[in-house]
């Protein structure tokens, strides 16, 4: 849900996830997976996942979004275009980009998920941290420690 409910139109959208290194190919293949699955409607019907957009206005910053994504090297896995039917509908997004991409740093509030790869927790926070939107933000791991080390002093 946090990246596709609501069409990606929330100020708390999943918009990066970075996934280390010895878990990102079978991770994004799963996510892959489950994109294809999603199918859009009205979010007044139960089991709708995806909604659409709000307006003309939001297609055109998704699809702007998607050319500008592909000019800097971005990898669309899923997604990438709107659905041919009637209404403001876009396909849930996935792309492989790199961390320091300047599109990384726009919010485009349309659902585009970028993914990217880290090798230390580190790299990981640096990258997170190294963008000028973000109003959440959260961590996945076995080790508390690197909670701690997540949401400590910067």
């Amino acid at each position: 849900f946090g990246a596709v409910g609501t069409a990606g139109q929330r100020c708390t959208s999943l918009r990066r996830l970075y996934i280390h290194s010895s878990k990102y190919d079978a991770f994004v293949a799963d996510l892959v997976a489950a994109y294809g699955s999603i199918k859009p409607g009205s979010p007044l019907e139960a089991g709708t996942l995806l909604g659409p957009v709000h307006n003309a206005g939001a297609v055109k910053e998704y699809t702007d979004g998607i050319a500008e994504i592909k000019k800097q090297g971005g990898k669309i896995l899923v997604g990438g275009e709107a659905y041919e039917k009637e209404g403001f509908y876009v396909k849930p997004t996935i792309v492989e980009i790199a961390p320091d991409a300047a599109i990384v740093q726009t919010e485009l509030f349309v659902p585009i998920l970028y993914v990217m790869k880290f090798d230390t927790l580190e790299e990981a926070i640096a990258a997170n941290n190294g963008v000028p939107q973000g109003l959440s933000s959260s961590i996945f791991t076995t080790d508390m420690k690197n909670v701690f080390t997540w949401v400590g002093p910067a």
